[in-house]
């Protein structure tokens, strides 16, 4: 009988070393089953621990969530010598690769330790008093598990296989990616799934943490940890890739119209970097001195002082300049800096400067894994491919309500195109991990400086897009397809 795969056979002790004081996790694979989980304190440092892989290197402490920038030709590598994620910018992330393997090991294990968590939680919740608070913060918990097995699968479908409104056929065999539902207590192997099998297991565990109304709708809640409106957020975005864009809308004004979330000011909008659970941020990946990626950070990519991988890039600067002298996220959130011994100088964003009061703070900054400002562009892209809206608003309402927080004097548009909102979305998820896959989703070919074609570009549907899965999935999985079919 072969190994698991997926990496869920791996100990939580060896995965988890560098978080599991900050999280005062138990680690349930280590653990005999009766004494895993038991009690709902136990459950709740178990998701915790579910968690936990986020905030490390190839989570979203460091390399998956600059990758779609690195592939999407907006940033550059300045100081070349540490080829840390070399990998990414030269479009090189075959199944061989250190990005593939650390980016599939992270995201499974995530989807492995909420399997195991969730075989334990019906016993823990059979034993509460029905309507007690007890009950109702177990059923949080177990509905933010769902929700992160719906996360962490959407991420693995957006690094390892096209993406639907791409053109591709949905239904093709292995054009998905794996998918782990149960816990890891059977060795067995994996195949690739459909795309539509995918996203249907995407929507399945999204809407089955919004049941019953057991996740939060508290702000408060929505920083560190998945609420009711993070969920509707990631709906409204796995949707929009999808192409149900009414379905898409509705969850996006649903968050725009009725959650405890609001834009950024303009005047806020510089200040806001070094601040946990700032306005738009309908969730974020905490980390700490203790928990964090360290130098494989975002701080340290995006810093001159560090490994310098992720600066403005050469046409990006010039296109800012030409269109965006009066936009705050250009003339306040990108700066050119250097070194302190005068190296590495060049334009960078300044989105990850390090948390208030931490003491490491290039590797202490809280990924964004969705804001309000996207949020609100989901709605105008959906309107704007058909979706309709019952009070009757335009995508032009939504693209002029976020612009006039981030330009000065600005005058409101009369409409709006997609490259509008492309624009729109370039400049205001900037370092956020998104540039690629709005030009691949949108059938828009990429141009980058690391392409080695003359033209320097490459079709949206070109293969070295995609990541393949590792291969060590297929030594373990023989009959395992790497590279996703479309």
């Amino acid at each position: 009988m072969k190994r698991t795969p997926l990496y869920i056979a791996l100990t939580a002790a060896t995965l988890f070393a560098s978080c599991t004081k900050q999280l005062d996790q138990f680690p349930s694979t280590s653990l005999p089953d009766d004494e895993a989980i038991e009690s709902v304190a136990s459950l709740h440092r178990a998701v915790n621990g579910a968690y936990a892989p986020l905030v490390l290197r190839y989570g979203y402490g460091g390399d998956v969530a600059l990758y779609p920038d690195a592939k999407g030709g907006d940033v550059k590598i300045v100081n070349p010598g540490y080829q840390q994620t070399t990998d990414a910018h030269h479009f090189t992330t075959g199944r061989n690769s250190s990005f593939s393997e650390g980016a599939y090991r992270q995201f499974a294990f995530v989807i492995g330790r909420v399997n195991n968590v969730l075989k334990y939680a019906p016993a823990v919740l059979k034993g509460l008093k029905a309507g007690s608070a007890d009950e109702q913060k177990a059923k949080d918990d177990i509905a933010q598990l769902y929700a992160l097995r719906a996360l962490a699968h959407l991420e693995l479908a957006r690094l390892y296989c096209y993406i639907p409104t791409s053109g591709v056929n949905t239904t093709a065999q292995y054009s998905g990616v794996p998918l782990n539902l149960v816990s890891d207590d059977t060795p067995r192997t994996f195949q690739r799934s459909t795309l539509k099998e995918t996203y249907e297991q995407i929507f399945a565990d999204f809407l089955k943490a919004l049941e019953g109304n057991a996740l939060s709708t508290a702000k408060t809640s929505g920083s560190g940890h998945i609420n009711s409106w993070t969920v509707k957020a990631l709906l409204s975005r796995a949707y929009l890739y999808y192409g149900d864009y009414q379905k898409a809308y509705d969850y996006a004004e649903d968050v725009i119209a009725n959650s405890p979330y609001a834009l950024y000011s303009r005047e806020e909008y510089p200040k806001v970097w070094n601040t946990q659970g700032a306005s738009e941020s309908l969730f974020e990946i905490l980390t700490t001195d203790k928990s964090n990626a360290g130098l494989n950070s975002l701080g340290s990519y995006t810093n001159p002082s560090g490994y310098a991988e992720y600066a403005v890039s050469d046409d990006f600067l010039a296109w800012l300049r030409a269109n965006r002298s009066d936009d705050i996220r250009f003339t306040a959130a990108i700066s050119e800096r250097q070194g302190g011994d005068g190296t590495n100088k060049a334009y960078y964003t300044l989105k990850y400067p390090g948390l208030q009061g931490s003491t490491a703070p290039i590797a202490v900054n809280n990924y964004k894994v969705i804001r309000l400002s996207e949020v609100y562009l989901i709605a105008a892209e959906a309107l704007l491919k058909g979706a309709t809206s019952a009070s009757g608003k335009m995508a032009v309402s939504y693209y002029n309500t976020l612009r006039k927080n981030r330009i000065l004097g600005y005058t409101p548009a009369s409409s709006v195109s997609l490259q509008d909102l492309l624009d729109e979305r370039r400049v205001e998820l900037f370092c956020e991990g998104h540039r690629l896959y709005d030009l691949v989703r949108n059938k828009i070919n990429v141009k980058s400086s690391y392409i080695t074609n003359p033209s320097k570009e490459y079709d949206y549907l070109n293969p070295a897009l995609i990541t393949e899965l590792p291969q060590r999935e297929k030594n373990l999985s023989p009959e395992l397809v790497l590279e996703a079919a479309k």
